[in-house]
């Protein structure tokens, strides 16, 4: 409801193609070449926000999240590849709920309580027809469900190969979501709502030589429908409001991927670039650094890093003077400007048919990061940590 900027999965998929050349780096290498071995997975994650630490009515103890993934990876027949997900997650704590102006007109954020637990189950699954070529098709579809939201897609790409080192990519997809709150009549929330997403996609990627890969895209979305949260107020004047967003959003992003393959260090180097921006007025760059470091043993070490920043909504600040100079009105910080850093470490361990790994990641939000600076005051931005911890085996 609010927005993700966050990659379709069409589109991250074939923009993943390629991604690295390390002779070792076999977890990735894999979705590369086309002729990994059938697999079986399971990941546990944990995802812990940290308590709110400032001036704030409610509990300050925020959203955690525990989720399990499991995973098919496997051939059928002698032309096309299978992938099924599973995913189940548990998710409990208090979120940020409207701002107040306080002494000075300080923000005061209002937090709901902690007693807030929902479940979330999701499926996808893709369908590759000459999975690892440069002329595969794909078609995926996946259906997500909770207490008060369902949100099924369907999508479609293609990739053909140009010459012996282009290969061009087109896709796109469809969603179509229902939102019904929980507490609706009791809270005066909506009681049903729609929403349709249409996204379409074309990349390019370059071999450059033996050792390296360059990447380039465009993406755009089109969203209608109820865009707006309906567990969020917002204080105007007097009054607390429900949370009004417009109708419809365009959203167009611009992706650049380079991918670097060291021989002699047994190592890769990933550098993405992502800009997106929307026709509420929200910018976002993002930019990140991953090394994928192959060590003896059938180890594998990657560290990485990304910085994030975006430029708040047209109608977003914490809490409104009055409502005559504008229709929409919302104080998710979702919406505001900020910016993040993030840092990761992953370590895979490669024995027989088993791959065991483990991975703790530790990302912080202030609107100080954000690159022209803040607009308006963001209390509700957060920052996590999230760990997990995985088993694969692969058929051979």
């Amino acid at each position: 409801m609010a927005p993700r900027h966050t990659l379709s999965p069409s589109l991250a998929a074939l923009m993943s193609a390629a991604a690295v050349l390390a002779p070792d780096a076999h977890a990735h290498a894999q979705a590369v070449s086309g002729e990994s071995d059938s697999r079986v997975s399971y990941r546990y994650n944990e995802y812990g926000e940290d308590a709110f630490a400032g001036a704030a009515i409610g509990s300050p103890d925020r959203y955690r999240v525990y989720s399990q993934q499991f995973q098919l990876d496997t051939h059928i027949g002698g032309r096309g590849a299978l992938d099924v997900t599973a995913t189940h997650e548990v998710m409990s704590g208090s979120s940020p709920w409207y701002v107040l102006p306080g002494a000075d007109n300080r923000p005061i954020q209002v937090l709901s309580g902690a007693t807030i637990r929902e479940h979330r189950n999701e499926v996808r699954a893709a369908y590759t027809l000459d999975p690892g070529t440069s002329a595969s098709t794909t078609f995926n579809a996946s259906y997500s469900q909770e207490r008060d939201y369902h949100a099924t897609a369907l999508g479609v790409e293609h990739s053909f190969p140009l010459n012996s080192a282009l290969t061009l990519g087109v896709g796109g997809s469809f969603s179509h979501d229902l939102i019904a709150p929980t507490d609706a009549v009791l809270y005066d929330r909506v009681r049903h709502e729609e929403k349709d997403t249409v996204s379409a996609f074309g990349s390019l990627a370059w071999v450059i030589d033996k050792s390296s890969v360059v990447q380039t895209g465009v993406q755009f979305n089109v969203e209608n429908g109820y865009l707006s949260d309906p567990y969020k107020l917002v204080s105007v004047g007097d009054a607390i409001l429900a949370d009004a967003r417009p109708g419809s959003r365009t959203e167009a992003a611009w992706l650049l991927r380079y991918r670097r393959a060291f021989t002699s260090a047994d190592a890769a180097l990933h550098l993405d670039y992502r800009y997106a921006q929307d026709s509420w007025g929200v910018a976002a760059n993002t930019l990140d650094v991953g090394w994928y470091q192959s060590l003896p043993g059938g180890w594998q070490l990657i560290p990485a890093a990304r910085y994030y920043s975006q430029r708040q909504a047209r109608f977003y600040a914490p809490f409104f003077v009055d409502s005559s100079a504008q229709r929409f009105f919302s104080s998710d910080y979702r919406l505001g400007t900020f910016g993040a850093f993030s840092a990761s470490m992953n370590l895979r361990k490669r024995i027989a048919h088993w791959e065991l790994s483990a991975g703790i990641e530790r990302y912080h939000a202030a609107t100080d990061y954000a690159l022209d600076g803040a607009d308006s005051a963001v209390p509700g931005v957060l920052s996590y940590t999230r760990a997990f911890v995985g088993l694969d085996y692969l058929f051979e």
